[in-house]
């Protein structure tokens, strides 16, 4: 029987905004599994799983042999600095980091400013500054979906790079293109409220964006 991979909510949402037929480049990969598992469904052609300890990408080339995979490449490195240009890549996930962390890769790589580069990004937390971050350096969120893994609420991204930076309000960092409509990405920013309050308890300059944000989600 051929052998299947489960992803749980959070890379599974990854996953759907990989573009089909895509090159990845799995940055922070774990276990590989995001990898793994789109090149089994063959939504991806090829991989690149790097990270920048040596135990997960053991783990990682045990299951691609496990699992039957192949055409993944395991690579020892920080961020993007890894890729090379032969390797092609249409998109990029990042996930599993802090917002904070995943704009310092994205910052650092020129790999990223190719408009035709797809951006998945999974910030675990602080996707506030990770947003900011985007559209002050010439980025822009194409899509942008909320899902809940393991009982919290995460949101997940799909960029790319337009060169031109953007203006944009407080509220919207938080957010971001999100349907309000949709009741889990509401229920992500009625997280973000409640981090917000805790946070003004000492910084009343945050009451404003706050009421925007419950007005926005009423």
């Amino acid at each position: 029987m051929d052998k299947l991979i489960n992803l749980d909510e959070r890379l599974e949402m990854c996953a759907s905004l990989v573009r089909e037929s895509a090159r990845l480049a799995d940055v922070g990969c774990d276990h590989a599994y995001l990898s793994i598992s789109l090149l089994k469904s063959g939504k991806i052609s090829f991989a690149v799983a790097s990270d920048i300890n040596e135990k997960p990408l053991k783990s990682g080339e045990e299951n691609a042999e496990k699992y039957g995979v192949k055409n993944i490449e395991f690579r020892l490195g920080s961020g993007l600095r890894e890729i090379k240009s032969e390797d092609k890549i249409t998109d990029v996930v990042i996930a599993g980091m802090g917002g904070e962390i995943i704009s310092e890769i994205i910052n650092e790589s020129p790999l990223t400013k190719d408009e035709s580069m797809n951006l998945v990004l999974q910030p675990m937390t602080k996707s506030e500054e990770l947003i900011s971050y985007l559209y002050e350096n010439g980025f822009e969120i194409s899509k942008q979906k909320c899902v809940v893994s393991k009982g919290k609420c995460y949101t997940v991204i799909s960029a790319f790079y337009s060169g031109k930076s953007t203006e944009i309000d407080e509220a919207f960092k938080y957010t971001g293109k999100l349907d309000l409509n949709d009741e889990i990405n509401r229920r992500f920013i009625k997280a973000e409220i409640r981090h917000l309050e805790n946070k003004s308890k000492g910084d009343s300059s945050l009451s404003a964006v706050i009421e925007k944000l419950k007005r926005v989600i009423v």
